[in-house]
């Protein structure tokens, strides 16, 4: 039986929100490490992040061949494991591939979807307030 959160949505907005952190926090590392001599900037696909946890990303197919086995279970995957290295073409002389201009582009739209995903999830708490209130 699904739970009131997962019904309304809340379950996903909130992973949605951690996997838009997770990725605030790739991408301020970045920046702060433009000056680090060999760095190499990482990044984070959020819909590849979300894409996994609501199930549509590529998958195998898990089957029981035995009774013994354990059946699969429903696993949440970590947003951090999706934080790859970019391998920028343009490296500097010092080793450094961070170009903070994308950077800071990315780091503009993350904070718009991270507010929009706030938002979206204000309102569901709004509505289930208004739901008890009314009860």
């Amino acid at each position: 039986m699904d739970g009131l959160f997962s019904r309304m949505g809340i379950d996903k907005l909130g992973y949605a929100l951690t996997a838009s952190s997770v990725r605030n926090d790739v991408i301020s590392q970045n920046i702060a490490n433009v000056d680090t001599p060999g760095y190499k900037a990482k990044d984070l696909k959020f819909f590849d992040v979300m894409n996994e946890y609501l199930g549509e990303g590529k998958k195998l197919p898990l089957a029981r061949t035995d009774a013994k086995h354990l059946p699969p279970a429903d696993m949440v995957s970590d947003p951090h494991s999706f934080v790859y290295d970019q391998n920028n073409p343009s490296v500097r002389n010092d080793g450094n591939d961070v170009n903070e201009d994308y950077e800071m582009s990315q780091m503009a739209e993350n904070s718009v979807r991270y507010q929009m995903l706030s938002q979206l999830t204000a309102g569901k708490f709004t509505k289930l307030k208004e739901i008890i209130q009314n009860k």
